[in-house]
């Protein structure tokens, strides 16, 4: 298994005895995560699964409606990157995010993520720039552009207040006036809802991703026939081999990733302090401190210390 690779295995087998402990913890919670994060709706092939399958578009199309609240609802959508590669599947850092166009000419990206991340209001400016950019084209008009839309759907809380689900979009900042319908970036907050709303069809799904074993859930499939579908594709998905297979490669190359991460930061950090424990020792010794005392002072040997003295030529 990836997470048995030697590197992932230096992070918990490599401790002293004050870490011992806590590292053996990490451990097993790190495999405790393996198994329960198969359970989840919010894993990104599963979420993939429910919503961004053509063979069941009209999904995606209800979830976009309750979403975005247009005027003119969305009839229909092309799922644009509807592939699960093994070879993708397993790129460290890869995102399966869900890319769709109305039958307007819309464009939509989708994310969920699980793993709390600060810079995520920067990384759905990014997708959507780059989405907005892509449609210019030799010989194409700038009033031809169209509306380009990014919702994040985030398993951890990204803004102080209580609030589940926030718009952005382009205003005037004195007559807050909008300028252009052209940018909407969605945020949806999981663990911030705490009932659904029959006047916010949005809380149907959110709360479906953030727990779908929920007795809302329960309730709602009784007389949501999108959400009753999505749950029988989830627990279908749960209980088949070759889709199980799959949502586990893709979770174990998640772990495989953020472990190396973890690895390559406690490597950086101890480096950063034998660095900073040289540079104290020959500052010790520049300040007239024998290399015993300076030996004293930053835990390096004698002999470490002497051959720092002589690569810095000091007496």
């Amino acid at each position: 298994m990836g997470w048995m690779h030697p590197q992932v295995l230096k992070k918990y087998l490599l401790f002293d005895k004050r870490g011992a402990i806590t590292k053996f913890i990490n451990f097993v919670a790190d495999l405790k995560m393996m198994k329960d994060v198969k359970e989840v709706a919010t894993g990104d092939v599963m979420f993939k699964i429910i919503l961004g399958d053509p063979r069941h578009k009209n999904l995606l199309i209800h979830f976009l409606n309750c979403a975005i609240k247009s005027e003119d609802p969305i009839a229909d959508v092309e799922i644009t990157n509807c592939e699960l590669t093994p070879e993708y599947l397993g790129q460290k850092g890869a995102r399966l995010n869900i890319k769709a166009k109305t039958g307007g000419g819309e464009l939509i990206n989708i994310e969920v993520q699980r793993e709390p991340d600060k810079h995520m209001t920067t990384r759905s400016l990014f997708y959507w720039s780059r989405m907005f950019s892509g449609q210019i084209v030799v010989g194409n008009k700038y009033y031809e552009l169209k509306r380009t839309i990014c919702i994040s759907v985030l398993d951890f809380r990204l803004f102080r207040d209580d609030r589940y689900l926030r718009k952005g979009c382009i205003y005037d900042d004195e007559t807050k006036e909008k300028m252009s319908d052209l940018l909407e970036l969605h945020f949806f907050e999981l663990n911030k809802l705490r009932e659904v709303d029959k006047e916010s069809p949005i809380t149907f799904w959110i709360e479906f991703f953030r727990d779908p074993y929920s007795d809302a859930v329960k309730a709602l499939c009784d007389y949501v026939p999108e959400i009753r579908e999505a749950k029988e594709i989830y627990e279908k998905a749960k209980t088949d081999p070759k889709l199980r297979a799959t949502i586990e490669a893709r979770e174990e190359a998640l772990l495989n990733y953020a472990n190396y991460i973890a690895c390559a930061k406690e490597d950086g950090i101890a480096e950063g302090e034998l660095k900073g424990k040289r540079e104290t020792a020959l500052n010790a010794i520049k300040m007239g401190l024998s290399v015993e005392q300076a030996a004293q002072l930053t835990g390096l040997s004698l002999r470490e210390i002497e051959s720092l003295k002589d690569k810095r030529h000091l007496s």
